[in-house]
């Protein structure tokens, strides 16, 4: 494909197709149009839980995922959800045919892939089944780690391949991941960040830190990481954390770690879907001794939907944490984050959106307080809205060349709500009586 020929030029609506799990509901098997995936059974244990989390894997995969579907105008009868991959094997040989009469382009969210544990094989089969009749955009591409391009599977080395000549974006998320690319001969990337950032962006435009920081070690924080099991043993990333938080009023919210809980997985009561919470007086104990002291959360949150994410993290004044989109679900909403960096996922996101981030360790060394008022400054909350609002052109800039736009054109937040205009007074008179009446 033409990356130039492939551009759209279009007054209609655009019918978009993303390939990403969004949301977390079951692919029907059966054929019948007009029908949706159902959402899962309500359970009540680990175990239970697991088909659903294996829609989405990671649950920070919903806040990037969904994300596309959320920035971009579009035809909303037009568009949907769904897998390539999927598709493929269900349509067979007509699969170009049926995709370009459906869809006027494919737009795919892809976060941390160019690693060497994933296989794009699948996905890259799909995507040249398309024959070149579907544009492809892909956003949100991220470099895990630093390693070589031989050491990435041959069919997630050819996947960066295709994107690099055939994407009509080949949107990256910060300058590491667009530097190793470049490196590699790949040099058709666009630094746009993680779509997620662009979601909500009058809550980004609005965030405050004056709560948060009045309260300082009162505050109530969100707070996500790496409190896991790895071979009998918790994470030491996970024990530091939780110590950082020991004297906090502070709510955890899990990602991928429930299923290396071993011993816990059956226990019936555990985990309540209705409010999307563990019990935290079974886990501070099971987890404290595992991390060699009591834990001290007043929350642990596993979310089966990005919205319930964002309403609980409103129940909280600030996110402080070890995992980027638990922080962009807080950022959604309208709520502060500072991210604990520690590797260059959350450093290049942060950096090239200018958000607060620092490590555990210091986070722990200067304390909460302190670290509310450093990096919830009024002076630094505007310079990072004022690098977001040039992050947010450039990204619709570029995506402006594929016939993208904005569903929201202006992010700026007005200072006050207008007025309502004066009544006349005979209007009033007239009111009134008839009140009397």
């Amino acid at each position: 494909m033409n990356r130039q020929a492939a551009t759209i030029t279009s007054a209609k609506p655009l019918r978009l197709f993303f390939h990403a799990p969004g949301i977390a509901a079951h692919r029907p098997r059966s054929s019948l149009p007009m029908i949706t995936g159902a959402q899962s059974t309500t359970t009540d244990s680990i175990a239970g839980l697991y088909p659903n989390h294996m829609l989405t894997g990671n649950r920070g995969n919903i806040i990037h995922a969904e994300a596309p579907a959320k920035i971009f105008a579009k035809s909303p009868s037009g568009s949907t959800y769904g897998n390539l991959a999927e598709i493929l094997n269900a349509i067979g040989a007509g699969f170009a045919t049926r995709m370009s009469r459906s869809f006027d382009m494919v737009i795919i969210s892809m976060a941390n892939f160019i690693r060497p544990d994933h296989d794009g094989a699948r996905l890259l089969k799909s995507l040249r089944a398309l024959k070149g009749q579907v544009p492809v955009a892909v956003l949100g591409c991220g470099l895990q780690g630093n390693h070589k391009l031989s050491d990435m599977m041959p069919g997630n080395a050819a996947l960066i391949d295709w994107f690099n000549q055939n994407a009509v974006i080949f949107g990256v998320r910060g300058a590491q991941t667009a530097n190793w690319l470049h490196d590699n001969g790949f040099k058709n990337a666009d630094v746009l960040g993680c779509p997620s950032l662009y979601a909500y962006p009058h809550s980004i435009m609005g965030l405050d830190g004056a709560a948060a920081r009045s309260k300082g070690a009162a505050a109530s924080v969100m707070t996500a990481g790496y409190i896991k099991m790895a071979n009998g043993t918790l994470s030491p990333r996970g024990i530091e954390l939780a110590h950082a938080f020991q004297k906090a009023s502070a709510s955890y919210v899990f990602q991928d770690e429930p299923w290396s809980f071993e011993g816990l997985a059956h226990m019936r009561g555990l985990y309540n879907e209705g409010n999307n919470e563990f019990r935290a007086d079974l886990l501070n104990d099971w987890l404290g001794q595992q991390a060699g002291g009591k834990l001290n959360f007043l929350r642990y949150y596993y979310f089966n939907e990005a919205g319930a994410w964002r309403q609980a993290a409103l129940r909280h004044d600030v996110y402080v944490g070890d995992r980027f989109h638990g922080g962009v679900a807080a950022l959604q909403a309208g709520v502060p984050a500072i991210f604990l960096s520690h590797d260059n996922r959350v450093v290049e996101l942060a950096e090239h959106f200018g958000l607060p981030h620092l490590s555990t360790k210091a986070f722990a060394r200067k304390g909460l307080p302190a670290v509310l008022e450093e990096y919830l400054s009024p002076q630094a909350l505007q310079a990072m809205k004022t690098l977001y609002q040039q992050r947010r052109r450039e990204f619709f800039a570029v995506a402006a060349r594929a016939g993208l736009t904005p569903a929201i054109e202006d992010v700026r937040v007005p200072d006050a709500v207008p007025a309502a205009p004066p009544v006349p007074f005979k209007q009033k008179l007239r009111r009134l009586a008839h009140r009397l009446r």
